[in-house]
């Protein structure tokens, strides 16, 4: 009999740690409403919950959950229809999208080692970045994407909308990108934000570098994009943000940033 009983408790604590997640335990699904031709429908969309102990750590979480998941790759546009055609069922929608988010294991990877820091600041970590990778990722974040009539261009800053798509890098940066945008709208949220006029500045002078010899307002894109990439990779006040924000934050995150 206490054979029996000692096998049972093994099959539910093995039961148990099944059904653990991580990103049960943090991530929540938000239903955003439209209408498309006189229709009401419904968007999910992942977020952190507002009661996660990483809360405070919000942005580089955002970044993972949309940027990770395979539900949110292009090929995935028809699940994501399907789910999202389930409207006004908020509560299965939510448990679909739910679901498709814990069974990504790629996602709960990155998602658990970011984690791992913030829970236990002693952790030692062992992957290291150098001051010119964090650069070079967190210009890409600054995504030229359409001439106005005017000839100026449309600048984004976000996380869907940037040049991490055209980049060719062998090495992964997934987790130096989730900090890069933490950092950058670390100054950005603020009602004075020094970070944002630079920005500005580097695009004017971007788009007066080409304007004067345009061909095609595709090539004139491509260059003034080109372009700030660059200017953003070496701009100063980009570089002392992210620095600067590193510091505060070297022991909450999964990697090191050396010279």
């Amino acid at each position: 009999m206490i054979k029996y009983i000692s096998i049972l408790f093994l099959i539910l604590g093995i039961a148990c740690q099944a059904q653990k997640s991580i990103i049960r335990d943090h991530v929540t699904i938000k239903i955003y409403t439209y209408e498309d031709a006189n229709e009401i429908k419904g968007s999910p969309m992942p977020e952190l919950r507002a009661e996660s102990g990483l809360i405070k750590y919000k942005k580089r979480f955002e970044y993972l959950i949309m940027n990770i998941p395979e539900i949110h790759h292009p090929e995935k546009i028809k699940e994501r229809l399907k789910i999202s055609d389930l409207y006004p069922d908020t509560s299965e929608i939510k448990r679909l999208y739910l679901k498709e988010l814990i069974n990504d294991k790629k996602l709960a990877g990155y998602f658990e080692e970011t984690a791992a820091p913030i829970t236990n600041p002693d952790l030692k970590v062992d992957k290291k970045f150098t001051t010119d990778e964090l650069m070079e990722v967190a210009s890409k974040f600054f995504y030229c994407d359409k001439v106005l009539p005017d000839t100026t261009v449309q600048l984004h800053v976000c996380i869907g909308i940037n040049g991490f798509k055209e980049t060719k890098w062998e090495k992964d940066y997934t987790l130096l990108a989730a900090f890069c945008f933490e950092a950058i709208f670390n100054d950005l949220d603020k009602d004075i934000s020094t970070l944002r006029e630079s920005y500005k500045s580097e695009k004017k002078n971007s788009c007066e570098q080409y304007r004067r010899n345009i061909v095609t307002l595709d090539k004139y894109l491509e260059n003034v994009r080109t372009e700030l990439f660059s200017r953003m990779k070496n701009n100063t006040t980009l570089k002392k943000e992210l620095l600067n924000y590193y510091e505060s934050n070297k022991d909450n995150l999964a990697f090191k940033i050396i010279k």
